[in-house]
């Protein structure tokens, strides 16, 4: 079966798998991605996780300027960016998200993660979920950018 991948527009890409084609936006795409890694790894014995998956995801916010993380922050969940600070378990992620946060908020949020307990793993994977597909859905619609670094301009 022939599987192929081609970038329409900005947020719009065009998925071929066999004879059928599927429009899709780019977080449809990086969630069947995950589906493929998932069976992929699972058709060759191995183990895979889909939480980590969608932590790997929640790297692209790092990418973010400080401008848009603060922009997306304030339309998301302050318990969803807890959960994704518990999870994802990367003080680099902590520091970027904590410095584009208000000074209570920050001291808030430091706080919990001193003593909060780690999430349910279903819960951890929706509140991931709802942040990253919060980062797309704004990416998509041209309120913030998430800039990759292999991208070339010609």
């Amino acid at each position: 079966m022939k599987l192929g991948i081609k970038k329409l527009h900005e947020n719009e890409w065009q998925v071929h798998i066999g004879h059928a084609m599927i429009r899709m936006d780019r977080f449809s795409l990086e969630l069947l991605n995950i589906a493929l890694e998932h069976l992929q790894a699972l058709e060759s014995g191995q183990v895979h996780s889909v939480l980590k998956s969608y932590v790997h995801l929640a790297d692209h916010l790092m990418m973010l300027s400080p401008s848009d993380m603060q922009t997306l922050l304030r339309a998301i969940a302050n318990e969803d960016v807890l959960i994704l600070l518990l999870t994802a378990n990367n003080p680099n992620l902590n520091e970027k998200i904590l410095s584009n946060t208000g000074g209570i908020l920050a001291k808030q949020l430091q706080a919990d993660l001193e003593r909060t307990p780690m999430p349910n793993h279903d819960i951890a994977k929706a509140a991931i979920r709802r942040v990253i597909e919060k980062m797309y859905e704004f990416d998509g619609d041209g309120i913030i950018q998430v800039q990759a670094g292999e991208e070339r301009y010609i």
